[in-house]
């Protein structure tokens, strides 16, 4: 059960660009008993942080190659958007409104499938509320359209982790090749105005 909307006192807050800290880690996961997994250096990725009006075009966000440790550390502009969810207050039929920061986060990756290559946007929520973090990891997959931005998203089949390719001949694939192993963005110590983002994506392995 939830409380009536009119119960709820909140102002429509304006999304908002911030400056925000990355710390990227880029593991594989090719052998699952592997601890911890290795990482993966000389990576080209893509990073897209915020759902602004041009977050589909190919040179959006910042773009780095990983080091030898898998890693990458710099400062980017990301669009934070205030929002409510709705969480269950435990052992009650009872939910409330709590309000999150909430970004989308874009992640161009390479995925090699039948000997071809291909540059694929994933792309996952992520909603922190002061503290914790939430996110149910890569929920989307866009692929280049004609003017090479990544609007083409893959329909999923029969609700599963299957997926049609169009490039493929409408081949189905299963999974999206790789899973979000870490995740964390709070206020910078140092400047509340900024963000600190803590990523690490593994490389499941190649089927």
């Amino acid at each position: 059960m939830k409380f009536p909307v009119a119960l709820v006192f909140c102002l429509m807050a304006r999304a908002q660009t911030v400056p925000i800290r990355v710390d990227f880690t880029f593991l594989d996961a090719k052998d699952p008993y592997a601890t911890p997994y290795p990482p993966l250096a000389g990576e080209t990725v893509r990073l897209v942080l915020g759902e602004s009006p041009t977050w589909q075009n190919p040179d959006a966000g910042h773009k780095f190659v990983t080091d030898e440790k898998g890693e990458a550390h710099f400062t980017m502009d990301g669009l934070i958007d205030p929002r409510w969810q709705w969480k269950g207050i435990a052992l009650t039929p009872f939910s409330i409104p709590v309000r999150s920061e909430h970004t989308k986060i874009g992640v161009e990756l390479e995925r090699k499938i039948e000997q071809k290559t291909f540059r694929w946007l994933l792309t996952l929520d992520l909603d922190c509320y002061g503290g914790p973090c939430s996110t149910v990891g890569f929920m989307g997959i866009y692929t280049p359209d004609a003017q090479g931005r990544f609007t083409k998203a893959l329909a999923r089949q029969g609700g599963t982790e299957s997926w049609k390719v169009p490039e493929l001949n409408d081949k189905v694939i299963w999974g999206m090749g790789y899973q979000v192993a870490d995740f964390l963005m709070s206020p910078d110590e140092n400047d509340p105005k900024q963000r600190t983002l803590r990523l690490a994506i593994k490389r499941l392995p190649r089927k």
